[in-house]
């Protein structure tokens, strides 16, 4: 008796089976699956395919501008409910979903098979992607207004007991700064954190001066994975910061966030300047004098494109003809320093640059005649 109603009760669940329009499938272990689960490698493959598949983060916003995979939409999964998202209109196209650690996406992937879609793949969270991210929904950070110009925060995922600690290097902080904020929101009754939950790091970057420089996130855990995130940030001349992600690495080096860097200052008649310091021998010899301390130069007007005085030394020289443009600081004959506000072709040597400087703002600062100009290094704590 019992075994006749063991196979009556599977007949049926196998007719249940065959009538339903939800696409259940079975897994390797034959237990019953509302959705496939697939692995990173496996979702990399089909997101190659040119068949018509939309890739779905489920996380929230902040979590979608701080880094995405490539093409993916955002439908958290809190927006979720019992009527299919407008973004998926088609029930039949195949759907790859993923959140942060794998556990809003299955939840996710759950409700929408319950609502009759029939190819979801589940592919579990970005913590774990090797492919390429990035961030923003126009593949740039989250902005935000500010009294100076556009801000742009970018959010990380932390958690206590371990998680990641996040350190911020800007490699010439005269172009931006940052504030660092911890948004928690699991505590116990004593408004204690709990071990184990998880919190975001925010961090906000501001504009100070227009130009561009290189951001790079270092992430730091003793059981989590290690990473170099790493952004190119422009500032324009309204103080609007955008930031590109480029690159991000998984890393076994430590990282210490006591390394001082040093900036390139120029200051003449009261205005200051940041140049950006060029990348051969002789920018590094400069760097290496002015280590030494200050140097103060008397220049004076030539050719009505220049100002140009002596060094107090020698530099190697590395010259190639060039044309300069408003902004080059020249190395001239290995010992002698030139600004440049206007164009000339010659066998220079480039030591650095002020960028997205014109030739009538420079000659407001230089003036007409002789002009006495201070270089000096100012080092980051």
């Amino acid at each position: 008796m019992r075994r006749i109603l063991f196979l009556l009760t599977t007949a049926l669940f196998i007719l249940l089976c065959g009538c339903s329009d939800k696409g259940l499938v079975m897994d390797g272990d034959g237990m019953l699956n509302s959705y496939r689960q697939i692995s990173q490698e496996e979702a990399a493959r089909m997101m190659e395919q040119d068949d018509g598949h939309v890739i779905v983060d489920v996380r929230r916003q902040d979590e979608y501008d701080a880094g995405h995979i490539p093409g993916a939409i955002l439908i958290p999964n809190e927006s979720i409910d019992t009527e299919p998202p407008a973004e998926l209109p088609d029930k039949d196209q195949v759907i790859l979903i993923y959140c942060r650690s794998g556990n809003r996406s299955k939840q996710a992937a759950d409700k929408l098979f319950n609502m009759g879609y029939t190819n979801i793949y589940e592919f579990g969270g970005i913590t774990d992607w090797k492919g390429k991210i990035v961030t923003g929904s126009t593949d740039m950070a989250e902005t935000a207004a500010s009294e100076g110009g556009q801000t742009v925060r970018i959010t990380y995922d932390s958690f206590e007991g371990g998680g990641p600690e996040y350190t911020v290097k800007i490699a010439n902080p005269s172009i931006i700064s940052y504030t660092e904020e911890i948004r928690r929101s699991s505590y116990d009754e004593d408004g204690v954190d709990i071990d184990g939950a998880g919190y975001d790091v925010i961090f906000e970057f501001t504009g100070l001066q227009q130009g561009e420089t290189k951001v790079t996130i270092f992430a730091r855990s003793p059981i989590a994975d290690n990473f170099d995130a790493v952004y190119m940030v422009n500032v324009d001349q309204n103080l609007n910061v955008t930031m590109n992600f480029m690159d991000s690495a998984d890393t076994e080096e430590e990282y210490d966030p006591m390394e001082p860097t040093a900036s390139l200052v120029m200051e003449v008649n009261g205005k200051i300047y940041y140049p950006e310091l060029m990348d051969n021998a002789s920018a590094e010899a400069f760097f290496e004098k002015l280590e030494e301390g200050e140097l103060v130069v008397d220049l004076h007007d030539y050719g009505n494109f220049e100002k140009v005085g002596s060094l107090p030394w020698e530099l190697p020289r590395n010259d190639e003809k060039i044309t300069t443009v408003p902004g080059d600081i020249i190395l001239y004959q290995g010992n002698q320093i030139t600004i440049y506000y206007d164009e000339n072709t010659w066998d220079f040597t480039r030591l650095a640059k002020i960028n997205y400087v014109t030739k009538e703002e420079l000659l407001d600062v230089l003036g007409e005649g002789d002009v006495t100009v201070s270089f000096w290094l100012e080092w980051s704590e």
